[in-house]
């Protein structure tokens, strides 16, 4: 009996620890709702897609301005000129002398020039338009995934966070039973009724479930963790996770035609392979706008003037008249560059082609997907409710162990092999629950598009107990 008393201290502190640890005063309570919520607007990740697609109106009115706004020049010019001049003459007798002195002669030829340039490239400024247009319907779309994955990693580590949770307070229940199976273990051994490798196995199963119970928290710890990380937000303390009903449901309700049909229409996935052909086709219309001409307009305003013994950059007085010309120059390219022409349009074709064929083999695998995550989900149904009625056998099977075994016509090996069994049958149902969840994530997924409000819900859907 002494055994027993020393080991009531620790076992009851161990038993009591999971709820204790899952129900921390000082936590903050967390809703699934709130937990999506803080990870939109947090996550590092998330953040970095929904910044890059604000950025594209920038892009657009930026490719407007470039295109539509003049290229200015500006030019100063200022030139000088200096010689030596010799001078040759005659004697009074006639006779040729030259003379040594030298004649410098200098001047500044001065302009000033402002020039403007309009390059009407018309169909170069749609296409670019068009081209940012496309980049800005990508990087939506891709915002649109990286919140769709975000929210369904959240979901599944808020929906682990739970299972492992539920499975730390399988632990801690598991734990007082095998208590009790210890205390009626000693009591009749007492009666000498049972031997005393009964009570040892007893001590040593209780020893075991501790141990367990020990390893289920830290896996809810990691969990808990894995949470914050998701969420994104350093500020996020210590969190008290509110239950969460589980969507269950016999997914016999659904139709994976159907889930295909939306899934062609909806993925994101999907519509950005098909943003990537249309894409390619600009890429075709560019590459022929070689073979266009080219229009542009010239503006050039300035001022000459050239002063004898000028000196100065600037030296223009106000009397300097101020001249203009207008140039519209139009070229037609015939033979610049035309094989390099024809082969930038080839290419142009060619990844057309494999970009239309890189949007057929994405269908075709969205296609497989979705139909795979429906099989997967109907395979967790079923095994759910195996799951389900196996806990409901094994814990018939162990109520009769345990009777049996106080009457004496059970050993305590045979009482140990039942509570095991309806504690693995207890796990795989808790696990098996979640899994379900888990699948339903994946179709909801593939289909891009969430497929549960699809379901009249069947009064199977339970919370997290």
């Amino acid at each position: 009996m002494m055994r027993r008393s020393a080991l009531g201290a620790p076992l009851a502190a161990l038993l009591f620890m999971a709820p204790a640890a899952a129900q921390d005063s000082g936590a903050s309570r967390l809703t699934l709702s709130d937990a999506l919520d803080i990870a939109e607007g947090h996550n590092p990740g998330y953040r970095q897609a929904s910044n890059s697609a604000a950025l594209n109106s920038v892009e657009m009115r930026t490719i407007w301005l470039d295109q539509l706004l003049p290229r200015a020049s500006v030019s100063l010019f200022n030139t000088g000129f200096t010689g030596n001049l010799q001078r040759v003459g005659q004697d009074n007798f006639g006779n040729p002398i030259q003379n040594p002195s030298a004649d410098w002669n200098y001047f500044s030829n001065t302009s000033q020039q402002l020039g403007l340039t309009w390059a009407l490239q018309g169909q170069s400024l749609l296409h670019a338009y068009k081209r940012q247009g496309l980049t800005g319907e990508d990087r939506a779309l891709t915002e649109t995934r990286a919140l769709t994955e975000l929210q369904v990693e959240v979901q599944r580590s808020y929906m682990d966070a739970l299972e492992q949770r539920e499975l730390l307070r399988a632990e801690a229940e598991l734990g007082e039973a095998r208590a009790i199976d210890l205390n009626v273990a000693e009591r009749l051994f007492s009666l000498a009724l049972r031997t005393r490798v009964d009570v040892l196995n007893a001590e040593l199963a209780v020893e075991q479930q501790a141990f367990a119970l020990q390893q289920q928290q830290t896996a809810y710890d990691r969990a808990v963790l894995a949470l914050r990380t998701r969420l994104g937000n350093d500020e996020v303390g210590a969190l008290e996770l509110v239950e969460e009903s589980l969507p269950l449901f016999d997914p016999a309700s659904l139709d994976p035609d159907a889930l295909v049909r939306m899934a062609l229409r909806v993925n994101p996935e999907i519509q950005q392979s098909a943003v990537a052909v249309r894409s390619s086709g600009l890429g075709v219309s560019e590459s022929k706008n070689a073979w266009w001409p080219e229009v542009s307009m010239n503006l050039f305003v300035y001022r000459r003037s050239q002063q004898p013994h000028g000196s100065s950059l600037f030296n223009i007085g106000i009397n300097e008249p101020l001249e203009s010309q207008f140039q519209i120059q139009f070229s037609i390219p015939m033979f610049n560059n035309f094989f390099q022409n024809k082969l930038t349009m080839d290419r142009a074709s060619v990844q057309l082609e494999n970009d239309r064929e890189v949007d057929r083999a994405t269908r075709l695998r969205i296609e497989e997907t979705v139909r795979v995550a429906s099989l997967e989900l109907t395979n967790q149904w079923e095994s759910l409710r195996l799951a389900e009625r196996s806990l409901e056998i094994a814990q018939e099977a162990l109520r009769l162990a345990r009777e049996e075994y106080r009457i004496g016509t059970r050993t305590f090996e045979d009482l140990r092999s039942s509570f095991d069994q309806e504690a693995l049958t207890r796990r795989q149902v808790i696990t098996s629950r979640h899994s379900f969840v888990d699948a339903l994530l994946s179709l909801e997924v593939a289909v891009g598009e969430r497929v549960r409000s699809a379901v009249v819900p069947s009064t199977r859907d339970v919370g997290v107990r």
